[in-house]
């Protein structure tokens, strides 16, 4: 069974193709997601097609320097309403988590210090 997928672009892409990796999705209007140029707010829905209940998108893109590539594992990478948003989130690295972890204990330390 398909499952129907909204995906959401934050910001401006050109020769945007969203696909299976191997071939491109058409959106639920029939229009193939290929080469578009997509502004921030711009929004397809398409089916993906589940198999022993997994399925994939991967967006490949230009934005005016990079070339960029997103892959999502459907159901997974879905919110409960099957959005998903383009540019994926990345998970906080350890070293982001250790600096933040530091910046806490040093506050902590601030705020226990005995004021004069």
């Amino acid at each position: 069974m398909p499952y129907r997928v909204k995906v959401h672009f934050e910001e401006q892409y050109t020769e945007l193709t969203v696909s299976n990796g191997h071939y491109p999705y058409s959106d639920i209007g029939g229009k193939k997601l290929e080469k578009l140029d997509v502004n921030p707010g711009d929004m397809y829905e398409i089916s993906v097609p589940l198999i022993s209940g997994a399925g994939t998108i991967v967006v490949s893109a230009t934005d005016g320097a990079a070339k960029l590539r997103f892959r999502y594992a459907i159901p997974d990478d879905c919110d409960d309403y099957g959005n998903i948003e383009v540019p994926k989130a990345e998970a906080a690295s350890q070293s982001d988590v250790d600096k933040l972890t530091e910046e806490i204990q040093a506050i902590k330390q601030q705020i226990a210090a005995p004021r004069e």
